[in-house]
């Protein structure tokens, strides 16, 4: 197909792409931090302020009650203590978050040492970053593809001409309906549709261990999604409410 080339240069414009960010910060002034780096530091499975063993992953120690540093940092499922399941249960996973957030915020902490205040700060930073990916379904596919030991390369692009076609056509009908509210709304519901499709894809590929089939519907879903954003800033600078 002679418009291949082009098709693939034109879509990349607007392929939404996603860093992968630390999920921990060093505190220069911290003696206790999520590294775990440091020879001097106490093991997470031990209380760092008492030396108390730690039997489970409790938010605080059984011995002093001070607030501990997470055993799981990278696993965000399990962090949350939530299924290891792209199809997650919303309702249980907001309610675990608000639930970790009402012991562990550091609002909670303004009047404890900094060592405590310091793994507040961290601790809370984490359950967001936790409860922000697997909120996400993107992120959340992402994440479980990490998990697997699988990734998707930044700006990594599928060899499939006539769905690459398909997006750069529906790019250019959004860009002549881009003054007509009510193509837009259609095409907004049409690009909503194929979006759920692709969760229902996503969930099955991942439920049949097929990561690579998963690889390439999660890269789709975010094609869709770049379209999303788009209709949706226009939406915004002209003012119409969904």
């Amino acid at each position: 197909m002679k418009r291949t080339p082009l098709i693939i240069s034109h879509i990349q414009r607007f392929f939404y792409n996603t860093s992968t960010h630390s999920i921990v910060r060093k505190h220069q002034n911290v003696n206790v931090s999520f590294l775990g780096t440091s020879s001097s530091q106490i093991s997470l499975n031990y209380c760092w302020k008492c030396g108390a063993e730690r039997k489970g992953s409790n938010i605080f120690c059984e011995k002093c009650n001070v607030i501990q540093v997470p055993k799981e940092k990278s696993n965000y499922f399990k962090l949350l203590e939530i299924q290891e399941t792209f199809n997650v249960d919303q309702k249980l996973l907001k309610e675990k978050f608000r639930n970790f957030q009402s012991y562990i915020h550091p609002d909670k902490f303004s009047n404890s040492t900094s060592e405590e205040q310091n793994i507040s700060e961290e601790y809370s930073s984490l359950i967001n970053k936790a409860f922000s990916n697997l909120l996400s379904p993107l992120k959340r596919a992402e994440h479980l593809l990490h998990l697997r030991g699988e990734s998707i390369a930044e700006g990594q692009t599928i060899d499939e001409p006539e769905f690459l076609m398909k997006i750069m056509e529906l790019n250019e009908e959004i860009e002549e309906a881009e003054h007509n509210v009510d193509k837009l709304k259609q095409l907004d519901a049409q690009n909503k549709k194929q979006l759920d499709k692709l969760i229902k894809d996503i969930d099955e590929h991942f439920k049949n261990g097929n990561l690579e089939e998963a690889k390439k519907t999660i890269i789709k879903f975010k094609y869709f999604s770049s379209i999303n954003s788009r209709i949706n800033s226009i939406f915004r600078e002209a003012g119409v409410v969904d």
